[in-house]
């Protein structure tokens, strides 16, 4: 009988422990924060006392990176571990990333992301901020590309980004502000919009006068042009109504959106989750993608004036006060120990704009230059007491896309056979393991172009990076002219592109001064020649997918498919009582 009583304990209280056991997971993720930004990376200005104690009490990557250089790429390769241009989210010239929430584009539903392997494994999980990554399909409320569709459970935050235009004080729209500059490169300015209708009205007038066309024709096609022009110019010129909008998991609870009361609200939210999770014994996996430090810069009042770096130091210093209350929460509840947090940028600090943009600290290029160091070697921390050492460092070369198959092997979980992987498993190295970076090769995209390659023998020490492509940066700078916005791609954008290409050994030279030749070094032929093997071994891998942001769809948004509270005047705003945090700084 006592036999028999101690296997009915076993069986109850065996699964309750493992439960309890199974780690947590936080990912804080900014947006367009340079690794000269924070503290623990060499910044002495912007105070970041949060971030950095993550690096005190856990591991500090000193070369991780990004898969692209822009938003939309990146995010979508750090939640799927795969390269963008394997699923058409690697982008072209222009656009590289979503621009009208109304487009029919978004992260493809056949991507499998580590929050949906995660929630498979019975976690709670919750995104909490900035998603950009797609929200309909066919109609404004099919939500195909809606995070609740790629594994998060709970989803509070903006379906797109944050913009120049959605700070009300700036009178600018997507014509005469920022944005502007990106859209100049195309056909969407004022004049070239009404030089289009008209070319379009008198073209169909001569037709018709010539008797190519009948009268209905005329008038058709007339409509029909006119229609599209006064839609363009409509969602243009109303950038913040349309696209400046924050959801609750289905619906729309505020639009246009105070950018100046997101990072509390959101930091609210995270705390709620957290709060609910401890109180149900629940496994979870949360996700806050904060808009700081990506412009328009509206932090809090309480935040306003207090750094040395102007919108942008405050911004940063801001989201270092949310950070800092997540991780009190999590001491506070008792879940420290037995939780991962991993702290990371999608993106390098956007050069082009000046005081507004941050810091990519000793590192040449930015946000935009996807073979860049500035651009695509992310800040990033990771702290988890049962298996990270404090102070940790961890020099190797690793990848966003390695947050897939490391989360995998934590939960024990398979990953996908029916595709190419692209991220590696960095728990041994994150738990101090002397061992070379599991990638032998890291291809860095700028849009669908391969502008550069990482190679890491497996003797030795050194990292090599063959450039492919160089920039044109402006004279004594690393960064492309005002008038650009970003550095672009490919040739008609002034890239040159580079034969034989340019190598470095990024180990000893990160800043990439010094570029290795046949004379300086005699491993220069034999290194270029594994890469190029390397180079053409990857395209094979590749195969023709969907571009889900070519420019056809996302620069010709649909009214059918753009979101709106209380229609059809598309305006509402959330009520939030924020006193419980007691902000102070």
């Amino acid at each position: 009988m006592a036999g028999v009583l101690w296997l009915v304990f076993l069986s109850v209280v065996l699964p309750i422990s493992r439960a309890d056991d199974r780690p947590n997971f936080v990912f804080l993720v900014a947006d367009d924060l340079g690794i000269g930004d924070v503290g623990c990376f060499g910044n002495d200005t912007i105070r970041t006392p949060n971030i950095d104690s993550i690096a005190a009490n856990g591991a500090k990557l000193t070369q991780h990176l990004a898969a692209a250089a822009v938003c939309t790429p990146s995010r979508s390769a750090f939640l799927t571990g795969r390269l963008p241009v394997r699923f058409g989210m690697a982008g072209t010239d222009l656009p590289r990333a979503l621009i009208f929430l109304a487009a029919p584009a978004g992260l493809p539903r056949s991507e499998v992301t580590f929050p949906q392997m995660a929630k498979d494994h019975g976690y709670q999980t919750a995104l909490i901020g900035k998603w950009h990554l797609g929200l309909n399909c066919k109609w404004a409320g099919d939500h195909c590309h809606h995070p609740n569709k790629f594994g998060f459970d709970y989803f509070y935050g903006l379906p797109g980004s944050n913009s120049p235009e959605c700070d009300p004080d700036n009178l600018s729209d997507m014509f005469t502000g920022p944005t502007a500059k990106i859209f100049a490169k195309r056909m969407y300015s004022r004049l070239r919009l009404w030089e289009i209708a008209g070319s379009l009205f008198f073209g169909l007038l001569a037709l018709k006068y010539f008797q190519f066309i009948k009268w209905k024709t005329f008038i058709v096609w007339s409509f029909i042009g006119w229609s599209a022009v006064i839609l363009l110019y409509a969602f243009l010129a109303n950038g913040r109504q349309f696209n400046c909008i924050m959801m609750r998991n289905d619906d729309v609870i505020e639009q246009p959106y105070d950018v100046s009361t997101l990072t509390p609200r959101m930091t609210l939210e995270a705390v709620k989750f957290l709060e609910e999770r401890k109180r149900k014994k629940e496994p979870f996996l949360l996700e806050v993608s904060y808009w700081n430090a990506h412009t328009a810069l509206l932090p809090y009042k309480e935040f306003r004036g207090k750094s040395r770096h102007g919108l942008y130091g405050d911004t940063v210093e801001e989201m270092d006060w949310s950070i800092g209350v997540v991780m009190a929460t999590l001491e506070r509840l008792g879940l420290t120990n037995n939780t991962f947090v991993y702290f990371t940028s999608d993106n390098g600090a956007h050069m082009e704009i000046g005081d507004a943009g941050g810091s990519n600290g000793i590192y040449k290029g930015g946000k935009g230059q996807g073979g860049s160091e500035g651009g695509i070697r992310m800040p990033t921390l990771v702290q988890w007491p049962r298996k990270i050492k404090p102070g940790t460092v961890v020099t190797e070369a690793t990848s966003q896309m390695d947050i897939f198959p490391t989360v995998a092997d934590i939960l024990k979980a398979p990953l996908p056979q029916d595709r190419v992987m692209d991220g590696r498993n960095i728990l041994p190295l994150l738990g101090g393991a002397k061992q070379p970076s599991p990638h032998d090769f890291l291809f860095h995209y700028c849009g669908n172009v391969l502008h550069a390659v990482r190679y890491r023998p497996r003797k030795g020490s050194v990292t090599w990076k063959a450039h492919f492509a160089s920039y044109p940066w402006l004279p004594g700078t690393s960064h492309c002219g005002v008038q650009q916005m970003v550095c672009y791609c490919d040739v008609q954008w002034g890239v040159t592109f580079n034969d034989p290409p340019l190598l470095y050994d990024v180990t000893n030279d990160p800043t990439e001064d010094r570029p290795i030749s046949a004379d300086s070094n005699p491993k220069y032929r034999e290194v270029l020649d594994v890469i190029t093997k390397a180079v053409e071994e990857h395209k094979q891998s590749l195969t023709k997918v969907d571009d889900q942001l070519a420019a056809g769809p996302l620069f010709l948004p649909r009214p059918w498919l753009q979101p709106c509270c209380n229609f059809p005047f598309c305006n509402c705003q959330e009520e939030v009582d924020l006193s419980s945090l007691k902000i102070t700084v």
